[in-house]
């Protein structure tokens, strides 16, 4: 198992990491301070995700602070063998008068793998919180389309300890043609984007429902740039 644990706080007027621990293949970059947040990057020694690896991933962003969390470069999951593939658990919490940005790069599941990820944020009831998750058919230019064994994503968003907003999705290519109607419909990007207690800069260009708290936005589209480009977000709000 890889682990990574960041915790963001205010400190003299400006979010620091006031604390970290990390294990290969994860790191983090040399943190960049803004003005009104603090940006911090994911690397990994490895290309991509290979069969049996488990990540375990930690934010605490306390009251005051103000985060963006991004990575690198796509995750790419490689084929799965005989460990069942590789996973990914994300705990995610932001306290009253907290703000995080969690904008991981698109997933990309090469040919006959399989991926499961799981994400839980809890959030207080005054924090606030934007979150994209962005999917890739595969590697289309080696006619890898929904070649992957399984793919699994699901988040859960609970305020104030109370479930307010539930995303799961499971595609499995040998039981269903993804690609056609009622699926992507010929799309090769699928992208979900939750949002709470901050603005929506782009809230007229894309189809946005209200969960119980918050909102989510979905696309589909050819390009994952296209997906990033309208998930625009304004987390200083």
């Amino acid at each position: 198992m890889s682990r990574l644990y960041l915790c963001a706080e205010k400190r003299g007027g400006r979010t620091v990491i006031a604390d970290s621990f990390f294990s290969s293949p994860i790191k983090i970059a040399k943190p960049f301070y803004r003005d009104d947040h603090t940006e911090v990057m994911m690397m990994t020694a490895s290309a991509g995700m290979l069969d049996g690896d488990n990540y375990d991933i930690e934010i605490h962003v306390k009251s005051g602070a103000s985060l963006k969390f991004t990575g690198q470069s796509f995750t790419k999951i490689f084929r799965s063998g005989e460990k069942g593939g590789a996973s990914q658990h994300i705990k995610i919490t932001v306290e009253d008068g907290g703000k995080l940005a969690f904008l991981p790069q698109p997933v990309i599941p090469f040919a006959d793998s399989k991926y499961d990820a799981r994400t839980d944020v809890y959030l207080g009831e005054k924090a606030s919180f934007i979150m994209q998750d962005i999917f890739s058919c595969g590697r289309t230019a080696m006619n890898e389309s929904f070649a992957f064994k399984s793919y699994r994503s699901r988040t859960a968003v609970y305020v104030a300890g109370k479930l307010v907003f539930l995303d799961n999705v499971r595609l499995l290519p040998s039981e269903t043609k993804l690609d056609g109607i009622g699926h992507f419909e010929g799309n090769s990007h699928s992208g979900m984007m939750y949002i709470y207690n901050t603005e929506h800069a782009n809230a007229s260009d894309v189809c946005s429902t209200r969960a119980y708290k918050g909102e989510c936005v979905r696309i589909l589209s050819e390009s994952a740039q296209d997906i990033t480009d309208k998930f625009q977000y304004n987390i200083t709000n």
